[in-house]
């Protein structure tokens, strides 16, 4: 009996340590989805200059696309964060629309963030625009999105 108890002590311990180890593991997963840090992966500095919510058509968000601007390096970027549905990985997309120039995009299944996306564009507008659908490949899904489809932050 006394053997059995044990065995049973031991399975919740384990059971309530792997359960401590999931919001560890969310915590880490959000410090990386940073928008900052994100698009400060290539070695500059950017701040968010603008920022929408990734919305259903009910209105719940699903998270928040970043528009980012690195002085040092003279570009954009853009990110997409999840807010919802992390940790599973869904179609979730990033994009960056230049005035008289590239669009830069990025889609894939993400489990936290897609991009970032960088361009340059001095002396031009802008127009980002991020999404996260619930299903994977943006197949069998509801699909949120946000972002600015106008120009703006020209210079």
């Amino acid at each position: 009996m006394r053997t059995a108890f044990q065995r049973a002590g031991l399975v919740v311990a384990v059971a309530a340590s792997a359960f401590v180890a999931v919001p560890a593991t969310a915590d880490a997963a959000a410090a990386a989805a940073s928008p900052t840090a994100v698009c400060g992966a290539d070695g500059h500095s950017y701040s968010v200059v603008a920022s929408s919510p990734v919305k259903f058509s009910s209105g719940a968000v699903a998270g928040t696309v970043y528009l980012l601007y690195s002085s040092g390096s003279g570009k954009n970027c853009v990110v997409t964060v999840k807010t919802s549905y992390t940790g599973t990985a869904t179609f979730t997309t990033a994009q960056l629309i230049i005035q008289n120039g590239n669009t830069y995009v990025d889609q894939g299944n993400y489990t936290s963030y897609a991009g970032p996306v960088r361009g340059s564009a001095a002396g031009k507008c802008v127009k980002y625009w991020g999404s996260i659908n619930t299903g994977p490949d943006g197949q069998a899904g509801a699909n949120a999105s946000g972002g600015r489809m106008s120009w703006g932050n020209c210079g």
